[in-house]
């Protein structure tokens, strides 16, 4: 057994938050797919969400005084997005000319594997409303 049903398992009472990607993580994709003027960001849907809302959350998981029963919390941010929409957003937002290429390549897990699962709690802000706070 491994990953978070293993901690589930173990002596020792948690609670795992599991979040989709975090707005942060855009420069990332785009920096990482660079070449030269252009940038190719895999072709995958998510619900970003914003690092600061999902330390939230976890101050709030850890402060709560019920015992941990070993649940597995999702977050993800408001709404859908695609990656390679966000990362337009972003270059545009910094009035960088960096094209933005779609691309296969990179998606691990099928192009839906960064959203949340059914029953997440969505939080913002969205990625647009996070890049206009700067």
């Amino acid at each position: 057994m491994k990953g978070p049903r293993a901690k589930l398992a173990g002596p020792v009472p948690v609670r795992i938050l599991r979040a989709t990607q975090f707005h942060e993580f855009v420069e990332q994709i785009v920096d990482w797919g660079r070449q030269g003027d252009v940038s190719y960001v895999p072709a995958m849907r998510t619900q970003l969400v914003a690092a600061r809302t999902v330390a939230e959350e976890l101050v709030q998981l850890a402060a709560d005084p019920e015992p941990a029963t070993g649940e597995i919390t999702d977050i993800g941010g408001p709404r859908e997005e695609t990656m390679p929409g966000a990362a337009r957003l972003l270059v545009q937002s910094r009035g960088n000319h960096l094209r933005i290429e779609e691309t296969d390549d990179w998606v691990a897990g099928g192009s839906d594997a960064a959203l949340p699962d059914p029953g997440a709690k969505l939080a913002g802000p969205t990625f647009e409303e996070w890049l206009k706070a700067g």
